[in-house]
């Protein structure tokens, strides 16, 4: 059940939530209304069925929020969604990118057409809600999105194509917050760990009866919510939340074997233990990065990355 806060920390501010006509997404767009928040609450009706989406706009405003229902499906028509925000409070300040599918198989087994399905779900639709958005939120210099990711990008079985939908969301996050930090635009991504619509269909009960459990979609949207405050203190940074937890999930590299200008590929195959050693990790704040510290490592001199912007 939403609370009532202490305080309405998003009064004024207009957000969109892809996906939220239940799980996750109802839970963000709940707390974010809850919070003072105008909410655009997505999500198409489903086939021969009333749009779950209205009746999460309902929940809303019996509660005094205020919500408007947009039944655009974001594979079809993104941009309408955004403008859903647009002709009925003027602008948009938070996006929340929630909306997905998921499919399994061997990669010599799925149809390409599955493939695609979950790469226009998964990531051509985050692609495309944020290209609308991003004119708007670029001339009032500032905004805030949250894009959603999965932990299954540390590696699972049988889900080749869904990992790497979820992938490419990674990319994504990293790329635009280096994009909008000269717009006040900070942009992160979660991984969350629930028991939803989606995580039902995992065939094994004795998993599902442990998520179902212990991470109640409940328990995710409060560090969403964080995620999107005006007093955020990161950008491009992924991460896992779940149960209650939420701990930040890194892209590192380690420092690795120096072969020397001779290199040979019996030499590599003799350290890989000291290649793949993580102690000493560094914690990778852009691909520039990498390249500086390699560039140390190596003694060369005289550069240094200018990447322009202020890294995430």
């Amino acid at each position: 059940m939403m609370k009532q806060r202490d305080q309405r920390r998003f009064e004024g501010r207009v957000a969109i939530v892809t996906g939220a006509g239940r799980g996750l997404g109802r839970s963000y767009a709940r707390l974010l209304a809850a919070e003072g928040a105008r909410v655009v609450v997505n999500g198409p009706a489903l086939e021969g069925q009333a749009s779950t989406a209205s009746e999460v706009v309902e929940e809303i405003r019996g509660l005094g929020g205020e919500a408007v229902a947009d039944l655009h499906d974001v594979t079809l028509d993104p941009a309408a969604i955004v403008a859903t925000a647009i002709d009925t409070w003027g602008t948009v300040d938070i996006v929340i990118n929630n909306a997905g599918a998921t499919d399994g198989g061997g990669i010599d087994e799925m149809a390409p057409e599955r493939l695609e399905r979950l790469v226009d779900i998964n990531l051509r639709a985050s692609v495309a809600v944020l290209r609308a958005a991003w004119p708007v939120l670029k001339e009032k210099r500032y905004g805030r999105v949250v894009n959603t990711s999965s932990g299954c990008v540390l590696g699972l079985p049988a889900c080749y194509a869904y990992q790497t939908t979820k992938s490419a969301i990674i990319g994504l996050t990293r790329g635009l917050a280096f994009d909008g930090a000269p717009y006040g635009i900070q942009v992160n991504a979660v991984c969350p760990i629930a028991w939803t619509a989606m995580t039902a269909g995992i065939p094994d009960d004795q998993f599902c009866k442990f998520l179902k459990a212990n991470f109640d979609p409940e328990l995710v949207a409060p560090f969403v919510g964080s995620l999107v405050t005006e007093e955020v203190p990161c950008s491009g940074e992924v991460f896992s939340v779940g149960g209650g937890i939420a701990s930040r999930l890194v892209l590192g590299f380690t420092p690795g074997y120096q072969a020397g200008t001779t290199p040979s590929i019996v030499d590599y195959l003799a350290h890989f233990d000291q290649i793949c050693d993580t102690e000493g990790l560094v914690v990778a704040n852009s691909s520039m990065s990498e390249i500086a510290y390699r560039a140390h490592q190596l003694g060369v001199g005289g550069w240094e990355p200018t990447l322009g912007v202020a890294a995430p």
